[in-house]
């Protein structure tokens, strides 16, 4: 997946925010998308792939956004204090748009207007937005004073956009734009890093079952641990989440509590929106994996069944991405010493000895797999059936998943 940000620097020339620019996952291109797909991935790179904190360094990311959510017809999953709402040029001003955007900035969002170009119909923007963002290359000069005089009477901060050079530069300080973005400044950059794709099916059965209010926890939590690259997702949203919190995570309901389940149910709508480019093998074996360590696990009674679980989907996961199991932790939120020293620790400690032998297993070296805690034949038994376990369980989820998009 990639994301490109460019740098919005203030008058100081100090670094303000990125706005974060669409540029889909691989083989991808815009014309692929439309542009609610657009942002769509847009969000899910910036807040649940590479991580608010990494990402925009705790600076606020301006997002372009269409229609469907100012309206409220797609969510906005990430807190109010995560980003910059840009209203783009593109949309009609309408009461509809209007509407939406006032209880935008009633939640806490802030607003700003994107290649604003003054008009009776966007006399109510003004009103309710913090920034008016400014095309200076795409204006005359007249056009631009002209732009600038009618927000004057406005609380906004003007921000001056396609700053191409430095005298562009010198002549919108000296008429009071206070931020500034363009290539005299710093040209887009774009980062990609290595995903899984959440299966849309099962996203869609979830959003289904969390707009039951009976639905509890314990009942998301065995549907959400049925995916390791939703798993994976989850891992990523609690981590930004986690940003002002010292909670630890030891197991998939952790997260999920961390995150919450009404915020949960935004995301999933974006990942059922999001093209779904996972590979069933990869899923298959981190699940396999994952279940035959709880297996082993409530045998032994060497760690929780629900740790070793969260243990070894988490080590499939990172054999499904090429990742070194420390270089994927670096994506998590703070996890447990015990799930931590299972991926990454001491080869003595017991839950890393569970899982180095389930490996082993996996990979045919058997003398390494007898060094566990149940005897080989105990193993074999738990990886078959996590083996018939998977895969029937991967058959119905997708049997529920075909009726749901009927």
């Amino acid at each position: 997946m990639h994301v490109a940000r460019q740098a919005i620097n203030d008058a100081t020339g100090h670094l303000y925010g990125y706005e974060l620019l669409f540029r889909g996952t691989a083989g991808a291109t815009t014309a692929d998308l439309d542009t609610d797909g657009a942002t769509t991935q847009t969000i899910l790179a910036a807040f649940a792939e590479f991580g608010a904190a990494e990402l925009l360094g705790g600076k606020p990311g301006f997002i372009n956004l269409t229609r469907s959510f100012l309206t409220g017809a797609l969510p906005l999953p990430f807190p109010p204090e995560a980003a910059v709402l840009e209203i783009v040029e593109t949309i009609e001003i309408d009461p509809e748009v209007v509407f939406g955007a006032l209880q935008l900035s009633a939640q806490g969002y802030r607003l700003a207007l994107d290649d604003f170009v003054w008009s009776p119909q966007a006399e109510p923007l003004l009103a309710v937005a913090d920034i008016v963002k400014v095309d200076v290359l795409a204006m005359s000069w007249e056009d631009v004073l002209f732009t600038v005089e009618k927000c004057r009477p406005h609380n906004v901060r003007l921000l001056a956009e396609k700053v191409e050079d430095r005298e562009v530069y010198e002549r919108c300080i000296a008429v009071g734009f206070e931020l500034f973005q363009g290539y005299y400044l710093h040209r887009p950059e774009t980062l990609s890093i290595e995903t899984l794709s959440p299966g849309q099916q099962l996203a869609l059965q979830l959003i289904g079952r969390l707009g039951d209010p009976e639905t509890t926890t314990e009942e998301i939590e065995r549907t959400v641990r049925l995916d390791p690259a939703l798993v994976y997702r989850l891992l990523r949203i609690a981590n930004s989440a986690a940003s002002s919190s010292s909670r630890q995570v030891s197991s998939i309901r952790d997260a999920l509590v961390m995150v919450g389940l009404s915020r949960l149910r935004g995301w999933l709508i974006l990942l059922s929106l999001a093209p779904d480019a996972s590979s069933e093998s990869r899923m298959v074996r981190a699940l396999t994996r994952a279940r035959t360590c709880e297996r082993v696990a409530t045998i032994s009674r060497v760690a929780a069944p629900d740790t070793a679980f969260t243990a070894g989907l988490l080590d499939g996961i990172a054999e499904g991405l090429g990742l070194p199991a420390s270089d994927l932790l670096e994506r998590m939120p703070t996890l447990t010493p015990e799930l931590s020293a299972a991926l990454t620790g001491d080869v003595s400690h017991p839950l890393r000895r569970l899982l180095t032998s389930v490996r082993a297993y996996e990979h045919e070296d058997l003398e390494e797999a007898e060094r566990g805690p149940v005897p080989l034949r105990v193993m074999a038994e738990a990886y078959l059936q996590a083996l018939a376990w998977t895969t029937e369980t991967t058959r119905a989820t997708d049997s529920a998943g075909h009726l749901a998009t009927q």
